[in-house]
């Protein structure tokens, strides 16, 4: 037992310096002034994550390897089907938050998921469905309860700043408070089962999956909000500098109007081969 919390002390203290948790677009909506509309493009690609988030638990406890584990995993599910929010669920506070920035749920609903949450809920499913309990746990545990207090206290000033009112953000304000609860519960499953070598390495293998997917979706999210914010401003830099060569082919693929209207075509084209989140949350939550 012993080695097993001093694992997780290290997990968490791994988690925490993580850059997912610290993503340069967290730091900088907790410093630079935006409009609710562009919270609107934030609040659309984040939608489905709240959706979908009590699926991997749901999953997970039906592959719970004793009692104990399901009864960690269903205290946190009692909160996210709205225990500690007054009979509201999560989705349906953060469906609040995103009217509130000038969405539509039943639109987002309906329309085909983007691309950085497809790959967030693909990456999950797959961890809580193929890989071990372990893995998963390390995910829905580690992965997300330690994570988000940190990434949403980042979150919450510019919510703030931009004029939502303490209700409208009530779903970020309470996941501060909640997910401290949840992450010390997934803590007293994990205890039992990380004192040996091999269960540590799958519980940490799962939680670093599960941060790099959140790291590629806030890549994702910075760029949407970038191209709303700079219609023109359409290839932002990426993590590497373009080298000369590079920029010079771009600059003339951009210039020339017949390759941005096939470019144009075919994101649309991709965009609408992806599943609508209605559809996806039936994926979700089917068994097989």
């Amino acid at each position: 037992m012993t080695r097993a919390r001093e694992f997780l002390a290290e997990l968490r203290e791994e988690i925490e310096s993580h850059e997912a948790v610290n993503h340069i677009f967290l730091n900088r909506l907790a410093v630079t002034p935006m409009a609710r509309q562009d919270y609107r493009v934030f609040a659309e690609n984040h939608f489905p994550l709240v959706c979908t988030f009590t699926s991997y638990l749901e999953l997970l406890l039906l592959r719970a390897p004793d009692s104990e584990a399901r009864l960690w995993l269903s205290r946190v599910l009692v909160d996210e089907y709205g225990e500690g929010s007054e009979g509201k669920d999560h989705p349906a506070l953060y469906a609040a938050f995103l009217e509130a920035a000038g969405g539509d749920r039943q639109r987002e609903a309906h329309s085909p998921l983007r691309g950085p949450a497809q790959d967030f809920i693909e990456t999950h499913q797959k961890l809580v469905r193929r890989g071990s309990f372990l893995a998963g746990l390390g995910a829905v545990g580690p992965g997300h309860e330690w994570s988000i207090p940190k990434m949403f206290a980042a979150i919450i000033p510019g919510l703030r700043r931009a004029g939502f009112s303490e209700e409208e953000i009530n779903y970020f304000t309470l996941h501060i408070e909640q997910d401290d609860d949840h992450g010390r519960w997934l803590e007293e499953a994990l205890h039992r089962y990380c004192d040996r070598p091999e269960a540590q390495q799958e519980v940490r293998r799962g939680a670093l999956l599960s941060l790099q997917a959140r790291r590629r979706f806030w890549d994702g999210v910075q760029a949407a909000v970038i191209r709303y914010r700079q219609p023109r401003a359409t290839r932002p830099d990426g993590p590497e500098p373009r080298g000369a060569l590079r920029e010079v082919a771009l600059t003339a693929w951009d210039g020339w109007s017949p390759a941005r209207r096939m470019e144009t075509s075919l994101l649309r084209f991709v965009e609408q081969r992806r599943p609508a989140l209605r559809e996806m949350l039936d994926r979700c939550r089917s068994v097989r």
